[in-house]
């Protein structure tokens, strides 16, 4: 029964790590990255308001930094108590970071995570103008 603990606890902190630490640490980066200069563009273009973009950005930069320090904390902890853990979650984190780093390119998921940090606040016909002349 030892070994069986052992094993669902593993597999425990392999999904996680690959299911959702991974993404929430890349989202985290990306704020900093991709989304910004998507932000900077849609200024640029006359989509939003610079306003509006730094009102929002700060906070979400904020929350994403927390959220993913508190879930690679929390992982951390249980993997470090667990024989093979932190093995387990460094192949799983890598693997995931791997698997996810779409998250940090420039593509239609920066467009879709632009449209939901600003609803209602930008102007939807520029934008679509922008995404249909660049993509």
């Amino acid at each position: 029964m030892d070994n069986l603990t052992l094993l669902l606890s593993n597999v425990g902190v392999t999904a996680f790590s690959f299911f959702v630490a991974a993404p929430v640490t890349l989202n985290a980066i990306s704020t900093f990255g991709v989304q910004k200069r998507f932000a900077r563009a849609m200024i640029e273009e006359g989509v939003i308001e610079e306003e509006k973009v730094r009102q929002m950005e700060r906070k979400k930069q904020l929350a994403g930094v927390l959220v993913s320090l508190l879930v690679l904390c929390a992982i951390f902890y249980v993997a470090s108590r667990i024989s093979f853990g932190l093995v387990c979650l460094t192949v799983a984190l890598a693997l995931g970071l791997f698997r996810y780093r779409k998250i940090l390119q420039f593509n239609s998921l920066t467009v879709k995570r632009f449209q939901n940090t600003y609803r209602d606040e930008y102007d939807a016909d520029r934008l679509n103008r922008y995404v249909d002349k660049m993509f």
